[in-house]
């Protein structure tokens, strides 16, 4: 993008290009990731890559950071982040009173008029986003809210940050280059710098995706348009996702299975140790389960999932 400012005539060279120079002078700060392994292991475990793509076009990812302290405050400070992933690529931060859904949903809300509102919404299973402490497949607040605008939520899975990697790897980036290099003494100074971090961000998006920023099919939430949380508008079309583990637990005698929204499912043993795509149909009250390997998805369980809102 600054290369294009400087020189507006000429050819854009390749990322591969800008890459391959920085690489020969020395300027590379990490070591590129050796993806083969990596590659390897998501096979193996047979990790639903092709059902998330096909999940929605435009995808975006929300988290907290994890809890920030700074100098003469006791008081822990929270730090909300989203990220298109998908068709886009755009990080924000804010800073938050605290880590809530009614937090998280004010953050999005105010995005959303501005930038558009994505098919899915990828996150954690934390207490913020789930919505439910001790009851069991209970649709929570943050849920309620992101079907209301016709986002599908979409869970990773528990304990394995890897697979929701490209909010975790921006919070890293925010901590190592943003926090990790300011000595904040008041909020109006974290406030400062998130502001300056999400223009900058900002720029790039409106730069590289400036064709598809103009499509009319694009949907933005509208200031008048009521936020609407406590129930849940019709069930017609609309679903929870989930990626998960399949594993086996000593509390039910070894039996394998993996946990939706509290509540146990158990799955055939030939599938232990490997990922499935879970889906929870909100119209029919049924749940569905697929395996995939090598692009082929695959149903291998089918049935009724009672839930409350």
């Amino acid at each position: 993008m600054d290369y294009h400012k400087e020189f507006p005539k000429d050819t854009l060279p390749s990322l591969w290009f800008f890459d391959k120079v920085v690489r020969d002078v020395g300027l590379q700060t990490h070591e590129p990731k050796k993806r083969g392994k990596a590659q390897d292991r998501v096979k193996r475990l047979r990790f639903p890559i092709t059902s998330i793509i096909k999940l929605g076009r435009i995808q975006q990812a929300s988290d907290f950071i994890g809890k920030k302290f700074i100098t003469g405050r006791t008081e822990p400070i929270s730090i909300f982040s989203t990220s298109y992933y998908q068709w886009f690529q755009l990080y924000e931060i804010w800073r938050t009173e605290a880590e809530s859904a009614v937090c998280a949903i004010a953050k999005l809300s105010l995005l959303w008029r501005t930038t558009p509102i994505p098919n899915v919404m990828r996150m954690d299973n934390g207490m913020t986003f789930r919505g439910t402490g001790a009851g069991v497949a209970r649709v929570g607040t943050f849920l309620k809210f992101l079907l209301n605008l016709g986002v599908t939520p979409l869970f990773s899975s528990p304990y394995q940050s890897y697979t929701n990697p490209h909010i975790e790897g921006h919070n890293r980036t925010f901590t190592e280059k943003l926090w990790g290099q300011h000595t904040f003494k008041t909020l109006d100074e974290i406030d400062v710098e998130c502001e300056r971090f999400n223009a900058e961000s900002r720029e790039y998006y409106e730069y590289a995706f400036q064709e598809r920023l103009a499509q009319k099919t694009l949907r933005f939430l509208s200031p008048a348009r009521p936020i609407i949380t406590d129930v849940l508008q019709g069930t017609r079309g609309k679903k929870v996702c989930f990626i998960r583990f399949v594993e086996q637990w000593l509390e039910r005698d070894r039996q394998s299975g993996i946990i939706l929204l509290n509540k146990f499912v158990p799955i055939p043993e030939a599938y232990l140790n490997q990922y499935v795509f879970v889906t929870v149909n909100l119209e029919s009250s049924m749940l569905f389960i697929m395996s995939e390997h090598d692009g082929i998805v695959d149903e291998i369980l089918r049935q009724p999932f009672p839930y409350t809102l």
